[in-house]
């Protein structure tokens, strides 16, 4: 269930950000000019943002995208959304980084997570919400998003700092990334690639 998925990932980035110490924070990651602060801070703005899409009314916009992977590969395209926005993304995250204690990043997953969580589990998942300023797509599907966000850059900062990985996100939050990364790719030379029938490049589906 979505809902699972995306609450053992919120706990586990509890379970991170409170056994850091200030070098971990401070560590580069192998995003380039990212800090392990820096990528826990453009993340811990989902448990309030999925809070506030389940408080809001659904919007007037009919349906932009049917699904996570249709959206995915819309925002993936050549000069779209994903390359239009990735240095303001850097710069958003650096900026707030430098201004939020790491307490206030934490509390974010400590605290706001698990009452965004319980109200998830009394909501209307096929109702549609904004996504991103720019699509409108049933909740279900934003969250299936904010599941491979989770669990990407949980493995940035794991790599950063040697922890084991999948490690807690071992199970359903890494089957939900998965499966969507290998929906957003083309089926078809996805399966030929996939089963050596194919060399042609069929990764990354995202950046």
């Amino acid at each position: 269930m979505i809902i699972d998925a995306l609450e053992q990932t919120w706990q586990a980035w509890a379970r991170l950000g409170a056994q850091l110490d200030d070098e971990q924070w401070a560590r580069p990651t192998r995003l380039p000019g990212w800090t392990v602060k820096d990528v826990y801070t453009h993340v811990s703005p989902f448990p309030s943002a999925t809070k506030a899409g389940i408080e809001a009314p659904s919007p007037d916009a009919p349906v932009s995208h049917d699904d996570a992977a249709g959206l995915l590969a819309f925002m993936q395209e050549p000069g779209g959304v994903a390359e239009q926005s990735a240095e303001l993304l850097k710069e958003s995250a650096t900026a707030r980084s430098q201004t939020m204690s790491t307490g206030e990043l934490v509390a974010q997953f400590a605290e706001i997570a698990p009452q965004a969580v319980a109200e998830l589990r009394e909501a209307d998942l096929e109702r549609t919400v904004h996504y991103g300023g720019f699509a409108v797509v049933p909740a279900r599907e934003a969250l299936r998003i904010f599941v491979l966000e989770g669990v990407a850059h949980y493995l940035d900062i794991a790599a950063a700092l040697d922890l084991d990985r999948p490690g807690p996100l071992a199970g359903e939050a890494l089957r939900v990334a998965v499966d969507l990364l290998a929906e957003t790719a083309d089926p078809i030379a996805f399966i030929d690639a996939a089963t050596g029938r194919s060399d042609a490049p069929v990764l990354p589906v995202m950046r």
